[in-house]
C-alpha cells in the first residue's frame, strides 16, 4: 500500500523529529509517493535555508516521484469545485489542493500534520501525525 508525502512528513523526517521517524519505520513496508509540488515546496525550502542540494537529492530519493498529470488535473478541477461551493476554496492554498488530488487519484492516505487544511476535501484518506 501507498503512502502520499505531505511536505510537513518530509520536514519532520528531514529533521529527525520523533513523530515522524516512527511513524516512517513502522510503515517501512509502504511505498512513499512524493507528489511534484512537495518536491517543489521542500526543494524551495531546502535551498532558502541553504543545504547542500546533494543532501536533499539523497534525502528525496526515499520516496516515488508523482508526476502523473493527466490523472491528477480531472481530481484537482474536481477538489476545486466542491470546495468553492462549499465556501472552503479560499482557507487552503492551491499548492494543497495539488496534493489533495494526487492522494484521491492514487487513492491513498495523505500523510500530513496539517489536518486543517485537507480535513474538507471529500474522498481523501488521511495520516495526520500529532507531534510527541
Amino acid at each position: 500500500m501507498e503512502l502520499i508525502a505531505d511536505t510537513t512528513f518530509l520536514i519532520g523526517l528531514w529533521r529527525k523529529q520523533s513523530w515522524a521517524v516512527s511513524f516512517a519505520k513502522s510503515n517501512s513496508h509502504r511505498s512513499l509517493i512524493l507528489p511534484w509540488v512537495v518536491l517543489g515546496e521542500f526543494w524551495h525550502g531546502a535551498l532558502m535555508a541553504g543545504h547542500d542540494p546533494e543532501i536533499v537529492e539523497r534525502f528525496l530519493a526515499m520516496g516515488l516521484p508523482s508526476n502523473d498529470a493527466c490523472a491528477v488535473v480531472p481530481a484537482y478541477a474536481r477538489i476545486c469545485k466542491q470546495l468553492q461551493e462549499s465556501g472552503f476554496y479560499k482557507n487552503i492554498g492551491q499548492n494543497d489542493l495539488w496534493i489533495a488530488a494526487v492522494g484521491i487519484t492514487r487513492d491513498a492516505p495523505l500523510v500530513t500534520r496539517n489536518r486543517r487544511h485537507f480535513e474538507k476535501i471529500a474522498g481523501l484518506k488521511l495520516e495526520v501525525l500529532v507531534p510527541d
